[in-house]
């Protein structure tokens, strides 16, 4: 069974509160048998962490510690029908997410057709996350939400019913009153929500009524914006994301940017008060020593504790995507930093 071990900033063995840990010394165990972790999203159950990853099926891992990772199964044994039927060559299960409503777990998933905006976004529920529990059973509602190239022969003009927008990154979000909603999308209508059933999980909107909440000039060399997560905390709303393309080796600028507004739809600003829909973002962490492309975040709460949970990819490994765990602290104006990895 392959293991990752992770070294976090700032995390104690109980994670119970007590005295604040120091902000320091946030690395992944370079000299473990680190596996390959892309696109992470975590959750806690019952004593145990897992982490979900974008793979091939569907990857997941298991820790008691949030330290050393154990390999414990997949989504799927073969890739779902619709994904076959709607992309005709899909090759992976991309972006999972996560959380806990309505007492089941709900994890939004994404398969998409590389270096196009041909995607499709869909949904599976399980009562549990254990797969050693006999009630373990992921069970595949297929597609919610499909982009397709809205001209004949233009790829990169994407979405449906004329609106433009791309089906990838959805993650799910529980707003103060305990509505669900879906954030989504990349560089093709930027980042969007949707409003979402209760029961089905699917959008309640005609796509032409989504809300764009961030977005970058589609000219730029390098335009990718994508992998939104929303948290609430002190009365603002944080939309963290990622800026530029994720996978170009030495070449990538991947980086996790974030953005807050007073209102869930918006508009989100970053703390020199420039609008995420005019490409802003306050930079959150990026490139750091080896560690390089750092990207898609998801946020992890427990004792009085934040953390960062993203990938990076290490230059002295070949580039692969190791997992990374962080605590972030907060100033007094509300804005968020990530523990400094040692370099």
């Amino acid at each position: 069974m392959v293991v990752v071990a992770v070294l976090l900033a700032g995390c104690s063995d109980s994670h119970d509160g007590g005295a604040e840990p120091p902000c320091t010394g946030n690395l992944v165990n370079r000299d473990s048998d680190v596996w390959h972790i892309h696109d992470p999203a975590i959750a806690k159950e019952n004593g145990s962490y897992y982490i979900y990853s974008s793979s091939a099926l569907g990857s997941f891992y298991r820790s008691e510690d949030m330290r050393t990772w154990s390999e414990a199964g997949r989504l799927f044994e073969a890739l779902p029908d619709w994904a076959y039927e709607e992309l005709i060559t899909p090759d992976h299960i991309g972006s999972p997410d996560i959380a806990y409503y309505e007492g089941q777990w709900v994890l939004y998933y994404q398969s998409h057709i590389g270096g196009t905006c041909n995607a499709g976004t869909a949904v599976m529920t399980n009562v549990t996350l254990d797969p050693e529990n006999p009630d373990f059973e992921w069970v595949d509602h297929g597609l919610l939400l499909r982009s397709t190239p809205l001209y004949e022969g233009v790829d990169i003009i994407c979405g449906e019913d004329e609106a433009w927008f791309n089906a990838i990154d959805p993650t799910l979000f529980i707003d103060v009153d305990g509505r669900p909603w879906m954030a989504f999308g990349s560089t093709i209508g930027g980042i969007q929500l949707a409003e979402i059933d209760p029961q089905t999980f699917r959008p309640t909107q005609h796509p032409r009524d989504f809300i764009m909440l961030a977005a970058r000039d589609y000219l730029l060399p390098d335009p990718i914006i994508e992998a939104p997560y929303i948290i609430h905390r002190g009365g603002w709303y944080y939309l963290f994301l990622s800026h530029n393309r994720c996978c170009q080796r030495e070449n990538t600028q991947y980086k996790i940017l974030v953005g807050r507004s007073r209102d869930l739809k918006g508009p989100y600003v970053d703390q020199e008060g420039t609008p995420l829909l005019e490409g802003g973002g306050t930079v959150l962490i990026e490139r750091e020593g080896t560690m390089i492309g750092t990207g898609h975040a998801d946020v992890y709460s427990e004792g009085g504790y934040d953390y960062l949970v993203h990938h990076a990819y290490e230059s002295e490994r070949g580039y692969e995507s190791i997992l990374n765990i962080r605590r972030m602290n907060w100033d007094e104006e509300g804005w968020p930093s990530a523990c400094k990895a040692d370099s």
